[in-house]
């Protein structure tokens, strides 16, 4: 349950991510700096797990999961998926990622998820779905990038909130990041569980962050509630390592 974005940036990428989650789970500690191996990194930790569904490094590079829910699935992961990015902080491009992921974590282990991994110029990832695993990876290019999905089922929201994000980034790319905040906003009245600001009886969006990496670093904004209702706002600068900037 959560909805990712990427749209092209001035020398980078800006990403945001709706995360949601059980009206039962604790909140999230909020994001910090940190360091991993010779890499740093900045991402907020769920206390469930130890772990997170979204970070950023030195190297320009953002990571983040999304729990996957294709028809007829039925394993539950004996790790959780909040361990996958810690795992590969080191790396330092999209395609190291989700190779290192698919190479040396056992996969078996994990409900169904996807991992993406999102460059300045490529987005790639890698979707395990509990049997088999599926990396693609791509340019980022001119076009904006959506990624979902729902406890209700993924197959459910793809099509209305891909839809809606593709109607409101038809425009030029300079209004991209405008329309990029206003989808993550967004709620149906009549469709508030199929939204991509989520609310239903037992889940909602829980938080909201926007990731900006540009040429000379990173800045992670971190909203600790649904973007449209009034929380705690964090804000982290991360400079990039000296041999990834242009």
């Amino acid at each position: 349950m959560c909805t990712l974005t990427a749209v092209p940036a001035a020398g980078g990428v800006r990403v945001a991510f709706n995360r949601d989650e059980a009206r039962t789970r604790p909140a999230a500690a909020p994001p910090a700096v940190v360091r991993a191996g010779a890499r740093a990194a900045v991402y907020p930790t769920d206390p469930a797990s130890g772990g997170t569904w979204l970070a950023a490094t030195d190297a320009g590079l953002v990571l983040a999961v999304l729990n996957g829910n294709p028809p007829g699935a039925s394993r539950v992961g004996t790790v959780s998926r909040g361990t996958i990015i810690p795992a590969l902080l080191a790396t330092g491009s999209p395609g190291d990622a989700v190779s290192a992921a698919e190479q040396e974590l056992e996969l078996e282990a994990f409900a169904p998820f996807r991992l993406v991994a999102v460059g300045r110029e490529v987005i790639a990832s890698l979707v395990w779905d509990g049997r088999t695993a599926e990396i693609d990876s791509r340019l980022l290019g001119g076009a904006p990038a959506v990624f979902t999905s729902s406890g209700l089922g993924d197959h459910l929201v793809t099509g209305p909130r891909t839809g809606l994000f593709r109607a409101l980034t038809a425009g030029p790319p300079a209004g991209w990041p405008a329309a990029q905040d206003a989808f993550h906003r967004h709620r149906w009245p009549d469709r508030p569980e199929v939204s991509v600001n989520m609310s239903r009886a037992t889940a909602r969006t829980v938080s909201h962050a926007v990731v900006e990496v540009g040429p000379a670093g990173v800045r992670f904004a971190y909203h600790a509630d649904a973007p449209d209702a009034p929380a705690a706002d964090t804000v982290c600068e991360l400079p990039l390592a000296a041999e990834v900037r242009p």
